[in-house]
């Protein structure tokens, strides 16, 4: 998405961080996989629209709606379930493609492009056929299965948020369905077809779904997974490593020491970036320009030389490659030295559930109360009553000395603060 107009994403051959398509208009590489592209005055055909094909050994148990975990690290590398699902809609409909790189520091907001966890699946509402693909693809994503649950494979690919042709729907926030995107209701204008997503059709994904757990492509339903957490002192996440169930602390953004040098305060607004041997960008050439070498951009061989001199020097793991230590020394060095920020008060939880005390809540219930009910347990608020509630309701019962059933009763209730 774009500072001005909204959120976006993408993947960069080791380059990347979740941004802005303006960052596209200004010169951004990104690398495009396509079949032969349709004529934008192609009609649309009278034939059935395909949609993808349906996994034929589903569980029955489902995915919940994925939370939101938005871009925290620079990873920009496509995933294996991120370039999985962007060949399934090639696939699915030949003569269109899908963007997957950007480089990390080029945007001014956060993408899951830079997580390596988001798809532009390149169709065009001005093209009648390939908006038909489009609005046939998301009526099966977000089609209700025959167990009555919304947005099923949504659920099973791990689908966080969509944008496409000046909307946005979003995992997190299911019961408002499609929304404005930003100002785009505003902007007809032809240049901002690509911002406002009239050009491409945004898909960010889960980590879950971006690593291919999810039960579309294995058969199983996913564990939640929040990815890397970013500490305390830095802007960015290490890359992923393993799967994180529980959700990371959230915490203000790390803000330049007064009177930094130019230099330093470039650094602070990367740091935690992990760049190494094939990456380029803006973080790379504030490294550069920090190891006081050329500063092209382009993390070769004598940027890695140069980096591992400084950890051999500063009696760090000599890796070649930023890393968080290399980036607190590296910091300190130029005098960027940052005071941990405090961690952001959690909120407190949802009330006013005392006119539910009467109602009985279980496994596929959905509805106002069940939205009350994710509130108050620190869920992801979806109006639907799926497994991660379930679990949450059974470790709430045990921590109460309750029945462990999962159904929430009057006793629950009265525990939940009814």
């Amino acid at each position: 998405m774009s500072s001005t107009l909204g959120p976006i994403a993408g993947r960069s051959g080791r380059i990347g961080r979740l941004g802005a398509i303006l960052a596209l208009t200004l010169g951004l590489t990104v690398a495009l996989v396509a079949t032969p592209a349709l004529s934008s005055a192609r009609a649309a055909t009278s034939k059935p629209i395909p949609v993808p094909a349906t996994p034929s050994a589903l569980p029955t148990d489902i995915e919940d709606l994925a939370s939101y975990v938005g871009q925290v690290s620079c990873d920009p590398t496509a995933k294996d379930g991120t370039l999985a699902l962007a060949r399934l809609l090639t696939a699915t409909y030949p003569g269109t493609g899908y963007l997957v790189e950007h480089e990390c520091g080029t945007e001014a907001i956060a993408s899951e492009h830079l997580d390596g966890r988001a798809v532009d699946w390149t169709v065009s509402v001005l093209n009648a056929t390939q908006k038909a693909q489009a609005d046939a693809f998301l009526g099966w994503l977000l089609a209700t299965d025959g167990h009555g649950r919304p947005s099923a494979m949504a659920r099973r690919l791990g689908v966080m948020y969509i944008v496409w042709n000046n909307q946005i729907w979003s995992s997190h926030d299911p019961l408002t369905g499609w929304q404005g995107y930003s100002t785009c209701a505003s902007h007809p204008e032809q240049s901002a077809d690509s911002v406002c997503h009239r050009s491409r059709l945004h898909i960010s994904l889960s980590w879950a779904g971006a690593l291919q757990h999810t039960s579309y492509w294995t058969n199983t339903v996913a564990a939640d997974d929040y990815g890397p957490c970013r500490p305390t002192d830095l802007n960015w996440a290490p890359a992923y490593t393993k799967a994180n169930p529980a959700p990371c602390p959230t915490y203000p953004e790390v803000k330049v020491p007064v009177k930094a040098s130019a230099v330093a305060s470039q650094l602070v607004g990367f740091s935690g970036a992990t760049v190494a041997l094939g990456y380029s960008g803006p973080v790379v050439s504030a490294v550069q320009k920090a190891l006081g070498i050329t500063a092209d951009g382009d993390y070769g061989p004598f940027t890695a030389d140069a980096v591992s001199a400084f950890q051999r020097q500063h009696k760090l793991a000599v890796t070649g490659a930023m890393d968080a230590a290399t980036w607190r020394e590296l910091l300190l060095a130029t005098g960027g030295k940052v005071v941990s920020p405090t961690p952001a008060p959690i909120a407190t939880p949802a009330k006013g559930l005392t006119k539910y005390k009467k109602l009985v809540l279980k496994y596929g219930d959905r509805g106002e109360a069940v939205l009350a009910l994710q509130k108050r347990l620190a869920v992801t608020a979806s109006g639907w009553f799926g497994p991660r509630t379930k679990t949450a309701v059974i470790a709430f019962q045990k921590s109460k000395k309750l029945p462990q059933t999962g159904i929430v009763n009057a006793a629950t209730w009265t525990a939940l603060g009814a």
